[in-house]
């Protein structure tokens, strides 16, 4: 019986660059609102980008992001966009703006999983359900505010990746990575992060899925050399990803969206 429960497939939901306009509030609301009524998912992961970039980054904006977000049943995971944080015209104070509303948005709810987050960048975080290790990063696309702030970042995201394989590699089935940027459009921005979760993804050799937001239309391929990396890219606005983590399947990640 036991064994049953535990192989049941993880299944969550993910939504990005949302919401952009008045309209699209209305539409993430109603979203929402029939996701909470039907939906299977366990939590939502909102993968940065919570308004476009030509909008100044005010207080109000974080402010309805976050309680818009808090209709949710669910628990909801948020990352960093590069439009309410690097982008802005005062990165620092956009950032106290995402810390002040949406830092740890998940522990508005019942707590669901032993979350662990990244010491000295708390706002990166992990948990382990049924053998799939889950990763949120503050990995964002967008101008570069600050090259020693960005190296050491990006660093920072891989190693801690590393950290949490090397601890329970033996144990784990698979690995879903949260992060913002789409890093192939150019690669040499992300270099300091790439190289190391490669060289992580070839020495771990199960699945691995890097969900992203930032490019605003469906892409799902396989980027890099190392084939156990699945890249997906969801669309813009309220639209809901539905994904499935079923680790009973040679490739788990599955999507309620045609390729």
């Amino acid at each position: 019986y036991s064994c049953q429960i535990y192989d049941k497939p993880i299944v969550f939901s993910a939504i990005g660059d949302v919401p952009y306009s008045e309209e699209v509030v209305k539409e993430l609301d109603k979203s929402i609102a029939e996701h909470n009524k039907s939906s299977e998912s366990s939590f939502i992961i909102h993968l940065g980008d919570i308004k476009p970039g030509s909008k100044p980054c005010e207080e109000q904006i974080y402010r309805d992001v976050s309680n818009q977000l808090k209709k949710s049943n669910l628990p909801v995971y948020i990352i960093p966009g590069d439009n309410e944080w690097n982008d802005c015209s005062n990165p620092n104070q956009a950032f106290s703006l995402w810390t002040k509303y949406l830092y740890h948005l998940n522990e508005n709810w019942d707590k669901i999983h032993e979350v662990a987050y990244q010491p000295n960048r708390t706002e990166n975080f992990s948990w382990i359900e049924r053998d799939v290790v889950f990763v949120g990063l503050n990995l964002v696309g967008g101008r570069v505010h600050d090259s020693l702030e960005w190296k050491e970042r990006l660093e920072a995201n891989a190693k801690w990746i590393g950290q949490i394989v090397k601890q329970n590699s033996s144990s784990l089935k698979a690995m879903v990575v949260f992060g913002h940027a789409n890093m192939n459009n150019v690669p040499e921005k992300f270099e300091a992060f790439v190289e190391g979760f490669r060289a992580v993804a070839k020495s771990f050799d199960k699945p691995i899925l890097y969900l992203q937001g930032d490019g605003h239309h469906w892409i799902k391929d396989r980027p890099w050399i190392e084939q156990n990396i699945l890249r997906v890219q969801v669309d813009v606005g309220a639209n809901i990803l539905k994904v499935k983590v079923d680790t009973n399947l040679e490739d788990p990640f599955v999507f309620n969206k045609a390729d």
